[in-house]
């Protein structure tokens, strides 16, 4: 009885190890991971490359050409002309009306106004000093300026008495008078307050 008591015991145990064993291999099949097989493809297999546009050739554009400038027309530097001679030939000029003062019976451009002027050196010097000062700016027109001289000479109530049409030529004759004060004192002989100036700038001169 005691073999069997040691039989059984045995067998027990033998079968005790057995389930032991088979619920560790259980367990550890359990705790594995999950194997996956993978395979590699590379990227430029699984998508095609992508094409590129071909560069389509630009539109010529035709430039429009831009128009040329219109001449301009061309007014002589004032610096660049010689200075007028005193003695000049003589010239056209307009016949004064009523309202242009009158004349002096002598070949200068002036005509007066006031009380009668008998002092021809007088007007000579005055004739000289603004051509001296005067830079026209053509030489096909003519302008009239009316100025009055004070009996110590100052200049006063410059004005454009005649236009010539041409703004510039207008100015350049004014500038001419403004230029040429103070005039030399008036005679003592001459027995009006002031003498008023109608002095016709013409550069239409002819040759006998």
């Amino acid at each position: 009885m005691r073999r069997s008591l040691l039989a059984s015991a045995a067998l027990h145990l033998t079968a005790a190890a057995v389930v032991t064993v088979l619920s560790w291999r259980g367990a550890a099949r359990d705790t594995l991971p999950p194997v996956y097989q993978v395979s590699l493809v590379s990227a430029a297999t699984l998508a095609p490359a992508e094409r590129r546009p071909e560069p389509t050739p630009e539109e010529t554009v035709e430039e429009e050409t831009p128009p040329e400038p219109e001449a301009k027309e061309k007014i002589p530097d004032p610096e660049s002309e010689p200075e007028r001679p005193v003695s000049q030939p003589s010239r056209e000029r307009a016949t004064p009306g009523p309202d242009m003062g009158r004349d002096t019976g002598l070949d200068l451009p002036v005509t007066l106004e006031g009380r009668p002027f008998r002092f021809p050196w007088y007007l000579e010097q005055l004739v000289s000093k603004i051509e001296r000062n005067w830079r026209p700016t053509s030489n096909t027109m003519s302008a009239t300026v009316y100025f009055r001289i004070a009996r110590n000479g100052r200049i006063s109530d410059i004005d454009i008495a005649e236009e010539s049409g041409n703004f510039l030529f207008d100015q350049s004759a004014r500038r001419a008078v403004e230029a040429s004060a103070p005039m030399p004192p008036l005679p003592d002989e001459y027995d009006g307050d002031y003498l008023g100036v109608y002095f016709q700038f013409d550069t239409r001169v002819t040759v006998n």
